[in-house]
Order: structure tokens, then sequence, then C-alpha cells
């Protein structure tokens, strides 16, 4: 059988994958998109959907901004619906303590150029009715939001197909043929695929895939879960965080949320861990109820598990291996969704233009010089026996 041929190989269709494919075909490119499973099916399909700027990150600061402003266009761009909403995320503070780190979040926003305003318990009443009487303030970020994660994979993937991209589900990769220093192809279960330059946007993966070409990739995986109630009354409509949760209520009333420790996993190439798990569901749903008492009867309908990629800093990588020299990693470190169109942006123009407008100065590899081989288990981020 022939190779595919085509100007850029991806490898993964989740948000990473699909946002950089439409960016590159949208400038011209034949691009190709494979991806083990079905597109968006691993976390991009299955977090959040939290958007918005973080004061614990600065470096992410600048992508996240840009991505703000990308998403506000969206739906347009695209031509298809995200059901992105952009009223605010508020962050509550339960404990004294808590509320400390509201102040000093206050003084980081201040010095990262970020909005952010201090609020009083009613005034978190007044956003979010039902709120815990616990609650001793908060802190209301305006340039937060949230949007449909499935509808989002959904309509970046149909926008790249509509451009004339090829996208391979169920596609496994399952190696690379190099030659001087470049991958020459892609081998994967539905043929080769020779292709000039290859993006490595496989979250989970990214470290499997990049010791196939014998690079050591500092990722590690772990499993969030997300629980979603039966459909209520509106209640709220901005971003929720507190009480070690995140949420947000859909556009058909669901309360969708998710919090608590990660949980480490190990993957391969083919594997789909997302199976939740019920010990960590119920501490999200025990939390749930005691940030919002008042809906603490309304039954779970259901509950799904998503796996995504750590680096050891929590902060993206974006950058190109030395050897082979034209593999990209683009591996968001649990920002993916949030970040995916500026992410797709500045793909496109790393590639198009060898620099990106938007500053990933702090995104490389080199700052993972001195790591061991052995990080994961010297930090304990290693599966549970």
């Amino acid at each position: 059988m022939p190779p595919i041929t085509a100007d850029i190989a991806i490898i993964g269709a989740g948000v990473s994958g699909l946002a950089s494919a439409y960016y590159l075909a949208k400038a011209g490119l034949d691009v190709v998109v494979v991806d083990k499973g079905l597109a968006g099916g691993e976390a991009s399909g299955r977090n959040g959907g939290m958007i918005g700027e973080r004061t614990d990150d600065p470096p992410v600061i600048p992508i996240a901004v840009e991505s703000i402003n990308l998403w506000k266009t969206l739906e347009q761009e695209l031509g298809y619906p995200t059901e992105f909403t952009h009223q605010g995320r508020i962050q509550v503070a339960v404990t004294e303590e808590e509320m400390n780190d509201l102040f000093t979040e206050r003084d980081v926003a201040s010095r990262q150029g970020i909005t952010m305003e201090l609020i009083d318990p009613e005034h978190v009443q007044d956003l979010i009715p039902g709120i815990s009487p616990r609650v001793l303030g908060g802190a209301f970020f305006p340039n937060g939001g949230h949007a449909n994660p499935q509808r989002s994979v959904q309509a970046f993937a149909w926008a790249f197909q509509d451009l004339g991209g090829r996208l391979y589900q169920n596609t496994a990769v399952t190696g690379f043929k190099l030659g001087n220093g470049r991958v020459a192809a892609v081998e994967t279960t539905a043929g080769d695929i020779a292709a000039d330059m290859v993006i490595s946007a496989a979250g989970p993966q990214t470290a499997i895939l990049a010791e196939m070409v014998g690079v050591h990739v500092p990722v590690a995986p772990a499993r969030v879960e997300i629980l979603a109630t039966a459909p209520i009354e509106p209640l709220f409509d901005i971003a929720l965080v507190g009480n070690g949760l995140y949420g947000r209520q859909a556009v058909r009333g669901n309360l969708l949320f998710g919090g608590g420790p990660h949980e480490w996993a190990d993957v391969d190439l083919t594997s789909d861990p997302n199976k939740t798990n019920t010990p960590l569901i119920i501490n999200i749903g025990r939390r749930l109820a005691e940030i919002l008492p008042a809906v603490a009867d309304v039954p779970m309908l259901r509950t799904w598990a998503g796996i995504v990629e750590q680096a050891p800093d929590y902060i993206p990588i974006i950058d190109f291996l030395p050897d082979p020299s034209n593999y990209l990693v683009v591996t968001a470190s649990a920002h993916g969704f949030g970040i995916c169109p500026a992410t797709g942006k500045a793909v496109s123009e790393l590639i198009l233009n060898g620099e990106s407008s938007i500053d990933i100065s702090a995104f490389t590899l080199s700052r993972f010089s001195d790591i061991k081989s052995d990080w994961r288990q010297q930090r304990g981020w290693v599966p549970a026996a």
C-alpha cells in the first residue's frame, strides 16, 4: 500500500491537535490527523470545560489571555457551536486559610496584569444562589468562562475537515521510520503517513511516542473525574471554583463538577484507561453538597473520567525535538482545553514562521535538562498498587 502523504502529520485528535490542525489547514497546508480512538475521546472531551487566566502558573498567562480573546469569536470562526459563555469565574473561600490565599492571589494577579476583584459573602450569594453560608468571600475573575468540551472538539474537527483536512479515527500509531535526523513516516494501523513535519499532540501517550524516537519527554498520565447531576433550573452562568472543586452549570441545567487529587495512571498506545474511580467520585459529590447545599438532594446522573498529562512543573510543552528535528511536541500539562485556540495558533505560527507571536518561551524542553529518568518515582507520581 503506498503511504499517505501530507505536509503535516498530527498524532492526537484532542483539542490541542485539532486546533493546531485547523490553523495549519487554514494556512493552506495539507494536514492529516490520526487518533487511536475517537476525536476528543480522552480528556479533551471529558474535562470540566473551564476557561480563564490562572494566577498559579504565570508562564501560562500569555497563552491563556490570547485564548480567551480567541474563544470569544471561536463559534463564528469555526462555524459550529462551542457553547462558550464568558460570564467570569468565581473562586470562593470556606476557611480563613483559603481567604488568606485569595489575598495572596490578588497580589499575584495585580503583578501579572490579571483583573480580579475580591468580593464579600453577600456578593458571592448574588452570583451563586444557594451557595453555602460557610463561604467567607471570593475572588471574581471577569475574564473567565466555560464551554462544552465535546461540542468544542467536534467544532474543531468539522471545521478542519471543511478545509480539506483528513482525520483518521481509530487509527493507532505503531512506530516511526527515521532517517537523516528526521521522521520520514509515521507508521499506523491505517498504513504509513509520510509528512514533512510531525506534531505529537498525543496527551497521555506523549512520553511513549517520544521514547519511540529515542527522546525522554517528562510527562506523567493522571486520571481526572467529573460528575454530572440531573438537570435543574438555572442557578448561575459563571464558572465556580471552591472546596477543592471546579465546575459549571451546563446549558441543559446539569451541574458538572470535578476536583480532588490526581490519580496517577499508566497508559499504552492503545488502551483507554478512562474508567471512573467510585471513591473519588463520592468524594467530589460530598464536597459539591457542602459548597452548594441547595442542590444536595439532586440526583447524580452520570460520571466520567479522562486522562491528562502533567509535566513536572505543570507547564505546557511546545517545542521541537533536537533529533528528529521535524518532530514537534505539543503537550498542555492539563491546561489543554482552556488554552486550545491559542495553542493551535502558536503551533501554526511556529511551523509557518519559525516563531510564535504568543510568548511560549517557558514551554521549551530544555528546562528539563537536569531531570532524572526516575523523576516520577521520586515524586510519587506512580499508580498505587
